[in-house]
Formats: structure tokens, C-alpha cells, sequence
């Protein structure tokens, strides 16, 4: 008898321990279930915080990348309303002087004078370029600018554009057409860099202009003796646009469909010098 009590408490006994062990394995498995679970989770979330991360770092890389990749340009509409007839140095090495400012010429149909047909066609410019996601500097934006033209190329110098272009318009026989350009004959005054890069935008611009507007470029006139690029620390030069001694072209010149291809031409040569494509 006391052999099967014995019995009996050592299988209750082994019962009771194996039910314990399977409660604290099942309820050790279900913890560590629901420890993974929750570091599945916390695993999820923060997966989704780093693609969110990544995502604003992308962003704000892109947007870094655009403010490196714009390009500023300094537009400068030739002339002004009066000139100025005292003298200034037209280079800096050398002692030779000319007029600071011409009020420039006029048109032989329309009798706009010069410094007007100068500032419209600057502003159709200023949009283009706008438009291409271009940081525009207007010299002026009216027809009163008192700046000599060596303190309008000192202003394009230190205003941090990359390059600068001065918009004029010319005059000569009636039978004169299309757009040409000057530029400086030597590195002279500006020095190499400075010159290359020039002639090579000058060169890109005329280009595409007669391009855009049908005319034959009539090419540069390579000279030391302007003042707006002697005085240059960035790439400058002079666009002229056409002729206002030609009654056609005069009309045309100051017409804003004109105006307009002229804007998209030089725009054009500005986008291939600084390799941007698409336009």
C-alpha cells in the first residue's frame, strides 16, 4: 500500500512539474513571440524613418545642387538718356582717355533713340533668361543710369555674376544689317582668361542671335579701345543687335516680337556656353 501512495505522489509530482515547465516554456515562447513582434515593429518604423531621412536628404541635396548650377548674368542696356562729355581712363594700364558716356544713336524710321531700343531689348532678355531658371542683374531698368562706363563694368564686376553682356544697337550706311559683336582685340587689358572666355561667349551669342532672328552675323570687331570690356574681371562684351540706320531693320529692332527672338537667340548662346541643354 504505502508502495502505491509512494507511487501516486511521484506521478503527481511529475505531473505538476511538467505542467509548470510547459506553462513557463509556452509563456516564454509567447514573450519572446511578442519580443519579436515588437522588434519587428521598432525594426519597421525605424526603416521607414531612414527612407524618410533619405528622402529629405535627397531633397534638400537637389536643392542644394540647383542653387550650384544657376548662373547669374549681368545685363546691361547700353547708353542712357544724356551722356556724360567729361573724360575717364578706357583702360587701366595707360593714360589714353575717352567721353565717359554717349547717349548713343537713333532710329532713322522710328526715331526711338538708341538708350530706349537698348533697355527694351534688355528686358525681353532679362524674362528668357528668368525663364531658364537664370539670375538675372539689370544694369538699369529705367533710362536715368549716370554711371560711366568704367563704373558700369566696376558694378558688373563686383555684383558676383558670371558673365556680362552689353546690349546696343549700331549705325552705318542703310543697307547695313544683322547683329555683330566686340570684343577685346588682345588680353591686353583683361588678361588671358578673361579674353578667351569672351571671344568664346561673344561668339556663342552672335550665333545663335542670327540664328534666331535670320541674319547673317557680320561677325566681331576685335578692339582695345572700348572701355566696358577693358575694365572686365569677368567675361564681357558687346552685342550689337542690328542696325537703326537701316529703316527695315530699325522697325524690326524696336518691335517686341522682334524683341523677343532676339532675347531667346542671346539666351540660347548663353545656355551653350554653360553646357545647359533643353533649350
Amino acid at each position: 500500500m504505502k508502495k502505491v501512495l509512494w507511487s501516486f505522489l511521484i506521478m503527481v509530482l511529475a505531473l505538476g512539474l511538467f505542467s509548470a515547465g510547459g506553462r513557463a516554456a509556452v509563456t516564454g515562447d509567447a514573450t519572446d513571440s511578442q519580443g519579436t513582434k515588437v522588434q519587428e515593429k521598432t525594426a519597421g518604423q525605424t526603416k521607414t524613418n531612414d527612407n524618410n531621412n533619405s528622402d529629405n536628404n535627397k531633397t534638400t541635396e537637389k536643392k542644394e545642387t540647383n542653387l550650384k548650377k544657376q548662373k547669374t548674368v549681368f545685363v546691361a542696356a547700353g547708353h542712357q538718356r544724356r551722356g556724360i562729355s567729361a573724360h575717364e581712363r578706357y583702360a587701366p594700364k595707360g593714360s589714353g582717355t575717352k567721353a565717359k558716356l554717349t547717349s548713343g544713336t537713333a532710329g532713322v524710321r522710328t526715331h526711338i533713340p538708341e538708350y530706349k531700343t537698348n533697355l527694351a531689348i534688355a528686358k525681353a532678355l532679362q524674362k528668357e533668361l528668368e525663364k531658364r531658371g537664370y539670375k538675372v542683374i539689370m544694369l538699369r531698368t529705367t533710362n536715368n543710369c549716370p554711371l560711366s562706363n568704367q563704373q558700369r563694368t566696376k558694378k558688373a564686376n563686383k555684383s558676383g555674376a558670371d558673365i556680362h553682356i552689353c546690349i546696343h544697337c549700331d549705325s552705318a550706311g542703310s543697307g547695313s544689317s544683322g547683329p555683330h559683336t566686340c570684343v577685346p582685340a588682345s588680353s591686353k587689358y583683361v588678361g588671358k582668361k578673361i579674353y578667351n572666355k569672351s571671344c568664346k561667349l561673344a561668339n556663342l551669342v552672335l550665333s545663335s542671335t542670327a540664328k534666331a532672328v535670320g541674319k547673317k552675323s557680320r561677325g566681331a570687331i576685335r578692339s582695345n579701345y572700348y572701355t566696358t570690356i577693358n575694365w572686365a574681371k569677368i567675361p564681357t562684351f558687346i552685342l550689337e543687335c542690328g542696325y537703326l540706320s537701316n529703316p527695315r531693320e530699325d522697325k524690326q529692332l524696336n518691335s517686341k516680337s522682334y524683341q523677343k527672338k532676339l532675347a531667346k537667340g542671346i539666351a540660347n548662346g548663353v545656355d551653350k556656353y554653360f553646357n545647359i541643354k533643353g533649350n
